[in-house]
């Protein structure tokens, strides 16, 4: 059950470069876009796909344009098969009780692709060590945690083939990094320079997928 707080996030969460990147590198000319939230990709999009969005309530941002939104289940959505070339589905099945079912629900309404994010869940033995995890493990509306093998894998279950699969949304250690070692003033800067050039291990938030029908 989403709380006020989540409403409040979904309502106001704006584009993602990487993933509006993979969607204008990858989309057929017809999209779905299943747990759009306050449709932000699809109002981006409008002008340029033949798009539609889907979420399980409405947003007032839908308002702008109200014939491209429709209120549904993701794991039970009122199209026909091979409805759009392409479905979206942007961290929406870390919420949802059945993500297998809603899975084979993309696979029967697209005729061409994929593409979909999920926050990464992997933790790193130092993360482990330092006993830090990424903020999405603490979402009370996250019910499903995935890495990157997993995602692909249910994926690959409900019937797609993988074409691409890549991590994007990299953290930042500099806020950490600046709070644990108080670096203030100019010396802080020029040492935050410095940790940030020697930096040999990235880490992502999200995994990325793209997959064929």
């Amino acid at each position: 059950m989403l709380t006020l707080n989540d409403t409040i996030s979904y309502a106001t969460r704006g584009i993602n470069v990487e993933r509006l990147n993979a969607v204008l590198e990858n989309a057929g000319q017809s999209v779905m876009d299943v747990g759009c939230g306050n449709g932000a990709y699809v109002l981006k999009l409008a002008d340029q796909y033949k798009i539609f969005g889907v979420d399980m309530q409405r947003f007032e941002s839908w308002n702008v344009m109200p014939d491209l939104f429709s209120i549904s289940d993701a794991s039970e959505l009122q199209f026909k098969d091979n409805s759009f070339d392409t479905v979206l589905s942007f961290e929406t099945l870390e919420h949802l009780p059945e993500p297998k079912k809603a899975l084979k629900e993309y696979y029967r309404i697209c005729r061409k692709n994929l593409i979909l994010t999920v926050p990464n869940c992997d933790i790193t033995s130092g993360m482990r060590q330092s006993l830090m995890t990424y903020y999405h493990w603490i979402d009370r509306t996250h019910i499903n945690f995935f890495d990157m093998s997993s995602i692909t894998e249910v994926v690959k279950e409900a019937g797609f083939k993988i074409t691409k699969s890549y991590y994007i949304n990299q953290i930042s250690l500099l806020p950490l990094v600046t709070e644990a070692f108080n670096l203030s003033g100019l010396i802080g800067k020029s040492l935050q320079k410095i940790l940030l050039k020697r930096q040999r291990h990235k880490y992502y938030i999200t995994c990325l997928v793209i997959a064929e029908k």
